[in-house]
C-alpha cells in the first residue's frame, strides 16, 4: 500500500498524531564508522571500505515488492559488497514494530517513514538522521523545485527525506467490466458506463446486485485492519473538502466533520447502499487484499483503491484483466474540490542509529534516482516526483494508463502555511478517540445511530485539541499564530498561488 497521500498537506500544517513515549535515540547511536563520504550521486561509491557489509532495509510494501526486489538486484550488481536485507512489515503494524526498534537500537539503516507519528515526531525523537552530508546542492538539483521546503522534509535546515511518489490522488474507482456489462450497464459500442456522480454509484451497485442474483454485488471492501472504512469516505475528496481523511479545512482554520455537510451526504449515500443490500454482507470481517481478490473473482463489482492494487492482481489474479481504472465519483456532477499537493514530499529514510551511514546513503540515493523511478513507473508501481518518470507510453496497460490520466489531471496544488510558519511544527494536538475510523465503524455495524452527533463530537474533540496545543506551544515559548491555520482564500479548484 501506499501511502496516503494525500493528506501529507494537511499532516504538514497540523500534526494530529500524540508524542510517543519512546526516549530519543540520539543519545544512544551507535558510532559510525570513519568512511570517505560520497559526492551524492547515486553512481558514485559513498564509502572507501570494499569489505561485504549488510544494510537492513523496511517498507510495508507487498504489490510493490517485486519492483524493490529487483532494484535490490540491480544495486547489489552495481555494489557487490553491500547486501540489501528486505525486510515487508505487516502494514497496520508497521509503525508499532519500527518505534520498538527505534527503542531497542536494532533499527533498519533505510526504512520507509511511516505517517505516524509525524515526521516532527521522528525526529525529535531521533529517529531519522539528517542528510546534508551526502545530499548537496548538485544532488538536490536533479529534483524538481520545490522538492526539498522547510516544514515538510526540512527541518532547521537539515534534510531528513526526499519525496518519492509523484504528485496524484492517491485512490481510484476499479470497476469490474464483466459484472458492469452483465447487469447492461454500457452504452451504445458495448462500453462500460463509469458512474461519476454518488447517485450513478448507487444506482449502478443496485442493478449489479440486482443482476447477480446473490452472487454478486454492487460494492465491495475488507476493513478488517480497521483502516479501509475512510477510504470509502474519501469520496467526499472531490465532492468539496479538502482533507476527506483528516477533516480540517484551511479555509477556516478548523475540522469540520459536522461543519461540512458533505460528510454527512456520504454517510447516507453510503448506508443507502448497505440499505439495499449492495455492498458484500462480510466487508467487516475480511482484509483488504482477500476483498482485491474477490473483486478480481467476480464477487462484487466496484472498489475503492490505489494503484497498488493492479500490481497484486497480477500476482494473485494473473489472468483478471477486464477492468477499469476511473476518479473517485463527487457528489454533483463535477467535483467541487481535488487531492492536493504541497512543496516536499517524504519517502524513505536512513536511521540515526545506522552503523553504516555511507552504504545506507547509497542505497537511499538508488531508490530515489531517475533511472529507478522510471523503473518503477514502468512496472506499474504508480507516479514519481520525478515527470521525466511519467510518461504515458511507459504504461504497460491499458489501465495502467486510465491510472497515469486519472492521476495526472486529479491533482492540485494547495496552501501549505507551515511552509511560511515552521514553528506550527511545534504544535501537537494529543490524538483523541473514537476517531474517524472508530465513529464509521461504529455507524456501519449499527452502534452509533445519530451519526451528526457523532462527527460534530469528533469535529469539537479535535478542535479543543488543536486549540489546547496552540496554547500549550505559546506557552513554551513558540511564537504562533492561530491564524496561520486559516487560508480563506483557498479557491478548491485551482492551484494555490502562495501569495
Amino acid at each position: 500500500m501506499s501511502r496516503i497521500s494525500r493528506r501529507a498537506m494537511i499532516r504538514a500544517s497540523v500534526l494530529t498524531a500524540a508524542a510517543v513515549a519512546v526516549a530519543a535515540c540520539s543519545s544512544g547511536t551507535a558510532p559510525e564508522q570513519s568512511q570517505t563520504p560520497s559526492a551524492g550521486a547515486a553512481s558514485t561509491p559513498g564509502s572507501s571500505v570494499k569489505q561485504p557489509v549488510t544494510i537492513k532495509h523496511w517498507d510495508w510494501w507487498v504489490t510493490q515488492g517485486p519492483t524493490i526486489d529487483n532494484e535490490i538486484k540491480l544495486f547489489q550488481h552495481q555494489y557487490p559488497n553491500i547486501t540489501v536485507e528486505k525486510t515487508t512489515q505487516v502494514t497496520d503494524q508497521y509503525p508499532n514494530l519500527l518505534q520498538l526498534a527505534m527503542k531497542a537500537q536494532t533499527s533498519p539503516d533505510v526504512f520507509l517513514i511511516p505517517g505516524t507519528p509525524d515526521l516532527i515526531e521522528q525526529i525529535d525523537q531521533g529517529w531519522l538522521k539528517p542528510l546534508n552530508h551526502w545530499a548537496t546542492t548538485e544532488w538536490q538539483a536533479a529534483f524538481p523545485p520545490e522538492s526539498f521546503a522547510e516544514g515538510a522534509n526540512v527541518f532547521q535546515g537539515k534534510i531528513y527525506t526526499a519525496p518519492y511518489d509523484g504528485p496524484a490522488p492517491w485512490l481510484q474507482l476499479y470497476l469490474n467490466n464483466k459484472l458492469f456489462k452483465a447487469a447492461g450497464l454500457v452504452d451504445d459500442s458495448g462500453k462500460v458506463k463509469a458512474p461519476q456522480t454518488w447517485a450513478e454509484v448507487r444506482a449502478a451497485a443496485q442493478a449489479i446486485t440486482r443482476a447477480g442474483h446473490g452472487e454478486a454485488f454492487g460494492w465491495g471492501f475488507g476493513d478488517k485492519q480497521k483502516f479501509v472504512l475512510p477510504w470509502q469516505m474519501m469520496m467526499c475528496q472531490t465532492s468539496g473538502a479538502p482533507d476527506a481523511q483528516g477533516g480540517f479545512d484551511l479555509r477556516t482554520g478548523t475540522y469540520t466533520w459536522a461543519a461540512n455537510p458533505v460528510f454527512l451526504d456520504w454517510i447516507t449515500f453510503f448506508m443507502g447502499m448497505k440499505q439495499d443490500g449492495s455492498i458484500i454482507s462480510d466487508a467487516m470481517s475480511i482484509d483488504d487484499e482477500t476483498a482485491r481478490v474477490q473483486f478480481a473473482n467476480g464477487r462484487f463489482a466496484m472498489l475503492i483503491g490505489g494503484v497498488w492494487v493492479q500490481s497484486g492482481w497480477t500476482k494473485t489474479n494473473p489472468d483478471f484483466t477486464d477492468y477499469s481504472v476511473v476518479g473517485l465519483p463527487h457528489e454533483e456532477v463535477k467535483p467541487t474540490s481535488y487531492f492536493y499537493s504541497s512543496p516536499g514530499g517524504v519517502g524513505f529514510g536512513i536511521s540515526n542509529q545506522t552503523r553504516l551511514a555511507d552504504e545506507a546513503w547509497q542505497w537511499f540515493s538508488w531508490l530515489n534516482s531517475k533511472d529507478a523511478a522510471i523503473r518503477w513507473v514502468k512496472a506499474g508501481q504508480g507516479l514519481r516526483i520525478f515527470p521525466e518518470a511519467n510518461k504515458l507510453e511507459y504504461a504497460q496497460t491499458e489501465q495502467y494508463r486510465e491510472y497515469m490520466q486519472v492521476a495526472l489531471e486529479g491533482i492540485r496544488m494547495g496552501p501549505s502555511p507551515s511552509l511560511q510558519h515552521p514553528e506550527m511544527a511545534q504544535v501537537k494536538p494529543q490524538k483523541t478517540l473514537p476517531d474517524i475510523q472508530g465513529i464509521l465503524e461504529g455507524i456501519y455495524t449499527g452502534q452509533i445511530q445519530d451519526a451528526k452527533s457523532a462527527l460534530l463530537d469528533l469535529q469539537n474533540r479535535q478542535n479543543a485539541a488543536l486549540q489546547a496545543a496552540i496554547k500549550d506551544a505559546q506557552a513554551r515559548g513558540v511564537n504562533v499564530d492561530p491564524s496561520w491555520w486559516r487560508v480563506p482564500d483557498w479557491n478548491l479548484t485551482q492551484n494555490y498561488v502562495q501569495k
